[in-house]
C-alpha cells in the first residue's frame, strides 16, 4: 500500500507540472505585409506600428498574437464570411465593409488621406485644386482596394491608376505620367525619409479624410466574440497609457505631433 500511495502522488505531481495553470490563448492575425510604417517585412520579420499596437492590446486583454503577414487583398478575403480566418488588419469601416466584417469597438489610429504631386506641377496649377471635386475627370494614382473616405471613394469621376502599394504610385507621380496620388499621411513620411529623391519632389495638395483604422473581425469565425473582447479590454488600457503615444511617436519620428493620429 505504501508504493501505491507514493507511485499516485508521484503522478499527481507531474501532471501539476504538466499542465499550465493560467495559459493564454493565441489568436492568429492577418496583417498586410507592405505598408510601412504599419505593417511591412524587416529582416524577415512582420514589423510595423500596428504589429505593435496588436501585440501590445492583446497582452493586456490577456491574450497573445500570432501575426501571419499575407498581401493585403489576401487579408481581406480570409476574413469574409467564406474565410478561414478570425481577423485582418488594417482596414477602414465604411458601409460596403460592415456588410461584410465585424469591427471592434476601439481602432488601432487614425489615418489622414492626402493627395499628392509634384512640385513643379503644383507650382503652376496650385490654384485649381483646392477640394476633393476639383480632381474630376483627373487620373489618381493609389493601391488596388484602398478607401480614402466617402467623398473621394464614392466620386466615379475622379479617373482611379491602381498599383501594387504607395511607392509604386509615388513613383507615377515623379516621373510624371500621373499628376496625383492618393496616400496616407504617416506612409507618405516614410517613403519620403527613406528615399529623399522623392523628396525633392512629391508635396501634399489636399486633406481627403481624417478616419479611424481597425483590425477587422470575421462575422462567421468561432474566435470572433471572445477576441473583440479581448482586444477591445486591451486596447481601452493601452490608449490609457503612456505606451500608446510612444508608439505612434516611435514610428512617426521626433517632432512630429501625435494627436492627429490618435
Amino acid at each position: 500500500m505504501p508504493i501505491v500511495k507514493s507511485h499516485g502522488l508521484l503522478l499527481a505531481i507531474v501532471l501539476c507540472f504538466a499542465l499550465p495553470v493560467h495559459a493564454k490563448k493565441a489568436f492568429r492575425i492577418l496583417v498586410e505585409d507592405n505598408w510601412p510604417p504599419y505593417a511591412y517585412v524587416k529582416n524577415g520579420q512582420p514589423a510595423g506600428l500596428t504589429i505593435d499596437l496588436i501585440k501590445a492590446a492583446l497582452r493586456l486583454g490577456g491574450a497573445d498574437a500570432k501575426i501571419q503577414q499575407v498581401t493585403y487583398l489576401r487579408c481581406m478575403a480570409l476574413t469574409e464570411p467564406a474565410g478561414k480566418d478570425v481577423a485582418c488588419a488594417n482596414t477602414a469601416r465604411n458601409e460596403d465593409l460592415d456588410l461584410k466584417y465585424n469591427f471592434p469597438s476601439h481602432y488601432l489610429f487614425r489615418s489622414r488621406g492626402l493627395i499628392v504631386t509634384s512640385k513643379e506641377f503644383n507650382k503652376a496649377n496650385h490654384k485649381k485644386y483646392k477640394k476633393v471635386s476639383d480632381l474630376e475627370y483627373k487620373m489618381v494614382a493609389l493601391p488596388s482596394s484602398f478607401t480614402f473616405g466617402k467623398e473621394f471613394d464614392e466620386n466615379t469621376r475622379i479617373l482611379r491608376y491602381y498599383t501594387v502599394n504607395d511607392l509604386n504610385a509615388l513613383r507615377l507621380v515623379e516621373s510624371g505620367r500621373v499628376k496625383f496620388a492618393a496616400i496616407d499621411e504617416m506612409v507618405l513620411y516614410y517613403y519620403l525619409n527613406h528615399h529623399p529623391e522623392l523628396k525633392e519632389v512629391i508635396t501634399p495638395i489636399l486633406e481627403l479624410t481624417n478616419e479611424p483604422i481597425y483590425m477587422q473581425l470575421s462575422k462567421t469565425h468561432i474566435d470572433t466574440i471572445e477576441l473583440k473582447d479581448k482586444f477591445d479590454r486591451g486596447m481601452a488600457a493601452l490608449k490609457a497609457s503612456p505606451e500608446y503615444d510612444q508608439m505612434l511617436q516611435k514610428y512617426l519620428g521626433k517632432g512630429i505631433p501625435v494627436d492627429k493620429f490618435k
